[in-house]
């Protein structure tokens, strides 16, 4: 169940207090709602996560808390972006000659490390061990969310945005999974000019593009084992991007 939205101020009082690991990283789940809450976030705390959702759209900021938190030694967590969408896997379901995807997740659009996106791991990482300093560490990744993640989901939620905005560690890592879901969409335009902004990157991807857009032309699929690179290829030549 999503928590509800309580005192901002007993949460940051209750935050000092506690002392597990669990305990500590939920009521900080739970105060950044509070935060957000006016954004559309919710915390589920069986999941431990912030989630936001647009229609069929889920927008998720997993916190995630390493193996080695011990009480009153070492507390902390990092965060993980994550974008999953039900048409997308509508689309892929009824059209499995056009999708590159296999998978139980075929909801799956894209997502990564807070700190991969800011291009500083430690960045997604907030350590809440110390009970004094809780506050001011969960205000400064607060601050860093509005700056940096909440910027990232909008720029994935809408086409136009996405073949432009997106920044290219995202596209990097999942150029097929925004085309996809850019022509379910029905932006193919914006499909193909993310497509070439992925190429234009760096033209060493060409070869193994061409190799995959040629199965895609006579009507095989790439191997399992098959490269990002030549998946790409394979995904312009049957949706019709390149």
């Amino acid at each position: 169940m999503d928590e509800g939205r309580p005192d901002d101020e007993s949460l940051l009082i209750e935050l000092a207090a506690v002392g597990r690991p669990a305990e500590v990283v939920g009521v900080a789940g739970r105060w950044l709602a509070s935060q957000l809450g006016d954004d559309g976030f919710n915390w589920v705390r069986s999941l431990a996560k912030l989630e936001r959702r647009i229609g069929g759209r889920r927008e998720q900021i997993h916190l995630r808390s390493p193996k080695w938190n011990r009480t009153g030694e070492l507390i902390e967590f990092g965060a993980v972006l994550n974008v999953r969408d039900s048409t997308l896997r509508r689309w892929r379901r009824a059209n499995p000659a056009l999708t590159a995807y296999s998978g139980v997740n075929d909801d799956w659009l894209c997502g990564h490390p807070l700190g991969v996106l800011t291009g500083a791991w430690h960045r997604g990482q907030v350590d809440l061990t110390v009970p004094a300093a809780r506050s001011a560490q969960l205000e400064g990744f607060l601050r860093l969310l509005r700056a940096e993640a909440l910027p990232w989901f909008g720029g994935s939620a809408e086409p136009d945005r996405a073949a432009t905005e997106l920044p290219l560690v995202t596209i990097d890592m999942y150029v097929v999974d925004l085309a996809e879901w850019l022509v379910c969409r029905g932006s193919h335009d914006a499909a193909a000019r993310l497509v070439r902004r992925w190429l234009a990157e760096n033209p060493a991807r060409r070869p193994e593009f061409e190799a995959g857009r040629s199965l895609g032309e006579r009507g095989e699929r790439p191997d399992v084992s098959a490269g990002q690179w030549v998946r790409t290829g394979w995904t312009g030549a049957v949706l019709g991007l390149v």
